[in-house]
């Protein structure tokens, strides 16, 4: 990656998405990454979220029951090595939920 990566943090509702989808257009210099920390926050075993707390099953079958904040940090940073840019979308509340 030529330069740092662009991380876009918004609450929900605020037309990320269809900001993020000005950046794919340019899928030859540059790849998204659409809230890369959901995995995590949802599945995980550092999950934050209580959405999926007592269905263990839904966690597992999710195929993120193990993926973690570094897993994904570490993803990020494998495919940003990748490309020139990496834009980061993360337009939920996902590690924001507790704050």
């Amino acid at each position: 990656m030529s330069g740092k990566p662009v991380f876009v943090a918004t609450h929900p509702r605020a037309c990320s998405t269809a900001f993020e989808r000005v950046f794919m257009t340019r899928r030859d210099i540059l790849q998204c990454a659409h809230e890369p920390f959901g995995d995590a926050f949802y599945y995980g075993p550092e999950r934050l979220s209580e959405r999926y707390a007592d269905d263990e099953a839904a966690r597992e079958s999710s195929g993120f029951s193990k993926t973690t904040y570094q897993d994904v940090f570490d993803r990020l940073v494998k495919d940003g090595s990748e490309v020139r840019h990496l834009f980061i979308s993360s337009g939920t509340l996902d590690p924001f939920e507790r704050i």
